[in-house]
């Protein structure tokens, strides 16, 4: 990655900081008028400038072109496609959400271990764990994208460990430019169209240059009931809108019971299980919703087998399908102002200033509030129920019926008997969905002073200011003591709104009911950004020149602050909450020094086998505020053998301090997926140690009285996470090695051919994380973890279990505690010719990626595990062995057409790997290739038309079990289908 450096014949420019840039300037959209006057570069990955630039670390560059061609709104659309990155949540991310944002994952390591930078420096980031939202780069402004993968931190700082993502932004624009695109799928849906505005000049007889950009974007929404591989639900849920009643253990209504009231529906005795789960059909007569592991079907369900029915499981087992209610595609509106000026104070000073603005408006969908979705506020005891009396008015007389026959007792319920409380759970449709708005303000302010020294030296140094402004409405949620209030009253709670909260069958709520408990929420987050940086670089040509040549030489400071405050509504942080979590209040903030110096040696030049050898060395000194004082350093070399050949390769020591997030999280509700060893169909109940893992499950909560029949209802767990202010930082060892060949034949049909290979080792030490929720409880079972089946063993103590038997309170707080090793190699292949009789020409680009392995050791003393060529059930779990693209451009004077070819290798469950389950039986992916193919057409010298078909062979999406979403990864695989754009620019 490059950025300009001015030497005292070539600094023309001055940012204006004045009224006619104004608070709306940014990084400008520009492109470069004069390169001629740029004599010098320096490398993304090294502070020293080079003129014979070679960068001595694997780098691959994306141009504005290519982002023009995607037809995407966002940047990260292309950038998920490299096969250096892992994609992460995006723009289109529905659940899991970052409420619009987009991120960048190098290498599968995370989000939060790569540095995204804008033309070198740092942005605002948009939330706690310090990433940065790269939808607040237009796409329509970047002239380029380089991205270093590798270890950065010695040139960049923490937070670059496995890499550098550097957005270099267009600068020096004259006159004015328009650019417009719109998108639609072939069936009419997912719509966005965007449009840009530049203009800019120069002024003071060229000295200074000022160039503003507007843009604005939206994307329609697109529900998952738009898509039929979406419109079922692929897991389960026990939250059905006409309720359940759920029975206890040690108070449960008597076979006799259940087989009499089903008798008289015309069900046979013993086919309904008196601890299974009975729900109500709108005559509130009950059906029993079967098991979906063992031999107990659907009996008496009198609904209609529609689009509200999980057809995925019925008749074996009901379950409710929530998908239709969910985004698969975010509608998002944005709007964004960039301006950039630059002004010349003499011929060897400029003064610049910078300022982005950016405002965006996400909205996320998910089904109707679960209720309670965690434990209950008014019983914490009886875990993710309502508890309701026996004198609820709305009980029908086949409910009663069973309820009067139970004859035992539960701890964690009032009464006893036929008296006791029952537990209960619902799904309030008739709430409407869970509608999460997003409001986002991001602006950042830079200013500074470039120039050059009388001796040729370059410095730099610069001040920014950012700010994040961050609103999300939450709409949809019930509070739980509302309806706990309108349960217990005598009347039903008619005396408290209009008809009382009768679900017992339906979702017939009244207007008056539904205002009642319903529970609009407002959470607010500000984060506030500083930094200021100084860099000094230039080479020893007058003091030290070796016989290969001069010492280049780099030193520089760095400051940057960022504080973070998130102030939830009040009804989340008291956890009276049905349907979006309960979360707490998070303040904090961190700040961090730096010194660093970097020195290139030209070690031997001009001999045989030798044209150049330089060793380069970087040292990075560290003060930051939770992580005290560290290092990091990088020896690099790189050797040029003959012209078409070189050589490159080095070491570098990584450190990532831990981000506000890992240090001051409070503890919050978290659901993620998983699959109970208690169970009586898994492979733990089932397999050589049942009875020690039965007995287990009994001595960790599940009642002897269902231990036997004891079902998973819901696919979610309960669990909890939470920060570690004694976090230290994590350390990474970096190796790479590569070649560089350039046109390796003399024939000029190879003028323009390169390839280089690069190999990569990255191990990172100490690596802050948290141990996940079915891991844990996975563990608790397993023998390798608890050879003793002890109820005492730690990953047995880290969870609780509900009244009904069901994981609960499952800790997942931050530690330092593992290791991760990846390992691979990444290719790239640029070739192009022109055709005989002045017929065009044709060229190629190939980027290639082999995972040679990506391996985790989750806690200290484990084996490792082995992720390579596996796909998972979280954002960022897609690890295929290769990947890759190929575009192929055909090209004449007037018009190019291009065919881009993508293609992820195929990937297995990652449940299937490292004896979780040997069997196989949770199937993976295939391989698949997707086909793009794109049209430019220079209609006059300053009108350009655009046009293409993304996935041209409307490729769907590969579906697989303990999904993301939709049965599917969306951030891997196109959930939209075909879909075509066009675009035109227009410069004037």
């Amino acid at each position: 990655m490059k950025q300009s450096v001015y030497s005292a014949r070539s600094i023309r420019s001055f940012l204006m900081a004045g009224a006619a840039v104004g608070a709306a300037m940014t990084a400008v959209p520009a492109f470069a008028q004069d390169q001629t006057q740029i004599e010098e570069i320096v490398v993304t990955g090294s502070r020293i400038a080079r003129a014979d630039y070679m960068a001595n670390s694997p780098i691959t560059t994306v141009s504005a072109e290519a982002f023009a061609n995607t037809g995407s709104l966002t940047p990260e659309a292309l950038l998920n496609q490299l096969p250096q990155v892992v994609p992460d949540v995006t723009t289109t991310s529905n659940n899991p959400s970052a409420g619009g944002q987009a991120r960048v994952n190098l290498r599968g390591l995370g989000a939060n271990r790569n540095l995204v930078l804008v033309n070198g420096r740092r942005p605002t980031p948009s939330g706690a764990a310090g990433i940065v939202d790269v939808n607040t780069i237009p796409s329509a402004l970047v002239e380029r994208v380089e991205v270093v993968s590798g270890g950065a931190s010695a040139v960049y700082g923490a937070d670059a460990v496995a890499g550098v993502v550097n957005f270099i932004l267009k600068r020096d624009f004259e006159g004015a430019e328009a650019d417009a695109q719109y998108g639609i799928s072939d069936r009419g849906d997912a719509e966005e169209y965007s449009g840009t505005l530049t203009v800019g000049g120069n002024f003071a007889d060229g000295r200074g240059n000022v160039a503003v950009s507007v843009n604005y974007a939206k994307r329609a929404q697109m529900g998952k009931g738009a898509r039929s591989y979406s419109a079922q639900a692929t897991s389960t849920t026990s939250f059905f809108p006409m309720s359940t009643y759920v029975p206890i253990g040690t108070n449960a209504p008597t076979q006799a019971a259940v087989d009499a009231l089903f008798g008289s529906y015309g069900v046979g005795a013993g086919l309904v299980s008196r601890t299974g789960t009975f729900a109500f059909n709108t005559d509130k007569s009950l059906f029993a919703v079967g098991n979906s592991s063992a031999a107990f079907d659907v009996q008496n369900y009198r609904g209609e087998i529609d689009d509200t029915v999980a057809q995925n499981f019925f008749p074996d087992f009901y379950s409710f399908n929530f998908e239709p209610q969910n985004n698969l595609i975010l509608p998002l509106e944005r709007m964004s102002v960039n301006s950039v000026a630059h002004y010349k104070l003499t011929d060897a000073i400029e003064v610049y200033a910078q300022t982005s603005f950016t405002n965006y408006n996400a909205t996320t969908a998910l089904a109707s509030s679960p209720a309670p979705t965690t434990s209950n506020i008014t019983n914490p005891a009886a875990g993710a129920f309502f508890t309701v009396p026996v004198t609820n008015p709305f009980l029908s007389a086949d409910l009663r019926a069973l309820l009067a026959s139970r004859t035992g007792d539960s701890p964690v319920l009032p009464g006893s008997g036929a008296d006791e409380d029952f537990l209960m759970r619902t799904r309030f449709t008739g709430l409407g969905p869970r509608v999460s708005t997003y409001s986002n303000n991001v602006y950042q302010v830079l200013g500074g002073f470039r120039g050059q020294l009388e001796n040729g030296w370059n410095w730099d140094i610069y001040g920014a200011h950012g700010r994040v402004d961050l609103t999300e409405r939450q709409d949809g949620n019930a509070s739980v003591t509302a309806v706990e209030r309108l349960l217990d009253a005598a009347d039903g709670g008619a005396s408290l709104c209009a008809g009382g909260l009768d679900i017992f069958g339906s979702q017939n709520i009244s207007d008056e009911c539904a205002a009642y408990i319903g529970v609009t929420a407002k959470n607010t987050t500000t984060i506030k950004h500083d930094v200021a940086e100084f860099t000094l670089s230039g080479d020893f040509d007058d003091m030290f020149t070796l016989p290969a040549g001069s010492v280049g030489f780099a030193v520089g400071g760095l400051y940057w602050k960022q504080s973070y405050e998130f102030v939830p509504d009040s009804v989340l942080a008291t956890g009276d909450v049905a349907g979006f979590n309960a979360q707490q209040p998070l303040a904090g903030s961190v700040d961090n020094k730096d010194l660093y110096a970097e020195i290139l040696i030209p070690i031997l030049s001009d001999l045989p086998g030798v044209q150049a050898f330089n060793i380069t060395g970087g040292y990075r000194y560290s003060d930051h505020s939770a992580a005290n004082t560290f290092s990091s350093y990088k020896i690099e070399s790189d050797w040029t053998i003959i012209d078409q050949l070189r050589l490159r390769g080095g070491y570098q020591r990584a450190v990532r301090a831990p981000n506000i997030n890992e240090l001051y999280q409070p503890q919050n509700d978290d659901n993620p997926q998983g699959n109970d060893p208690c169970d009586i169909g898994s492979a733990a109940r089932t397999g050589p140690n049942a009875a020690q893992v039965r007995q287990l499950c009994q001595a960790t909560g599940i009642a002897s009285a269902v231990i036997d029949s004891y079902t998973q209802m819901n696919s979610q767990y309960s669990a909890l996470t939470g920060g570690n202010p004694n976090l230290s930082e994590e350390t990474a060892d970096t190796f790479t090695i590569g070649a560089v060949i350039t046109s390796p034949f003399d024939s000029p049909a190879f003028d323009r051919f390169s390839l280089s290979v690069d190999y990569y080792n990255i191990k990172i030490k100490d690596a802050i994380g948290s141990i996940d929720a079915p891991t844990t409880v996975n563990r608790c079972y397993d023998p390798a973890y608890n050879p003793d089946f002890s109820a005492s063993n730690p990953y047995c103590t880290a969870f609780v279990r509900d009244a009904t038997g069901a994981p609960d309170e499952i800790q997942q707080f931050v530690r330092n505690l593992s290791t991760i090793k990846t390992a691979g190699v990444d290719v790239q292949v640029d070739y192009g010719f022109e055709l005989p009789n002045d017929a065009g020409d044709l060229s190629f680009n190939m980027l290639v990626s082999w995972l040679d392995k990506f391996d985790e050791q989750i806690a200290p003393g484990d084996a490792f595990e082995r992720y390579a060529g596996s796909i998972g059930d979280e954002i960022g779990d897609a690890l295929p062995e290769w990947k890759g693209t190929l575009m192929t451009t055909y090209s004449q004077e007037s018009y190019a057409v291009s065919l881009r070819t993508r293609y992820i290798h195929k990937m297995d469950h990652k449940y299937n790997r490292n004896g979780v389950d040997p069997t196989g039986s949770e199937p993976g992916v295939k391989a698949t290739w997707y086909f793009d193919l794109l049209g430019r057409l220079q209609v006059t010298d300053g009108v350009t038309l655009r046009a293409g078909v993304n996935n041209l062979f409307d490729q769907q999406p590969r579906l697989y079990p303990s999904n993301v979403q939709a049965g599917t990864d969306p951030s891997v695989y196109d959930v939209v289908g075909r879909r075509f754009f066009v675009g035109m620019n227009a410069r004037f």
